[in-house]
């Protein structure tokens, strides 16, 4: 009987995972298609659809900011290890999620449990900010003053959601030209 109980409690979330993944899958399509036509009308561009769906490829690089054969052969060496952590980062935070539904699902779902797993989905999100933000100064470190330009465009389209409205509805914005340390 306690295994039957068992059985019924993994399909059960096994289920829920299934429509979670399928409803974002959806949302994200949904969201894809609405940011492109808005991007595609506002600039004439190809939108943030592209964007995403190629993947930051040398194709779209090489053809949205004008990169030259120079330019090309050091994105061939910046964006394969980006790409990598990216992956292996996204499939981590999905089965930490996975993990957080089954706990939260079980009988005797544990708030500490629960907390080292949202834990861990933060410091995961912060490390793939971190990769981000790395790929993009890569990136600008290999572009011309307009290509800069254009590569600035191209990211803060893809960060929109990132950026929450400040005060009187002003986007937090730079407050100027500034080198990292």
């Amino acid at each position: 009987m306690r295994t039957e109980s068992k059985i019924r409690w993994m399909t059960l979330a096994i289920i829920i995972l299934v429509l979670l993944n399928v409803s974002t899958i959806a949302t994200v399509l949904y969201s894809r298609n609405n940011s492109a036509g808005e991007a595609s009308q506002k600039s004439g561009d190809q939108g943030i659809s592209q964007i995403t769906s190629e993947k930051y490829s040398g194709k779209y690089f090489r053809d949205q900011l004008g990169f030259n054969k120079k330019q090309m052969a050091e994105f061939r060496e910046i964006n394969p290890a980006f790409r990598k952590d990216v992956m292996d980062i996204n499939t981590r935070l999905e089965n930490l999620r996975g993990g957080m539904l089954y706990e939260m699902a079980c009988d005797s779902c544990k708030c500490r449990r629960l907390d080292m797993i949202a834990d861990s989905i933060g410091a995961l999100h912060a490390t793939l900010k971190k990769a981000t933000y790395k790929y993009y100064l890569d990136l600008k470190n290999i572009c011309d003053p307009q290509q800069q330009q254009k590569l600035e465009k191209i990211f803060s389209e893809m960060f929109v959601g990132d950026f929450r409205p400040g005060r009187n509805g002003q986007r937090n914005q730079c407050p100027g030209r500034r080198v990292c340390n």
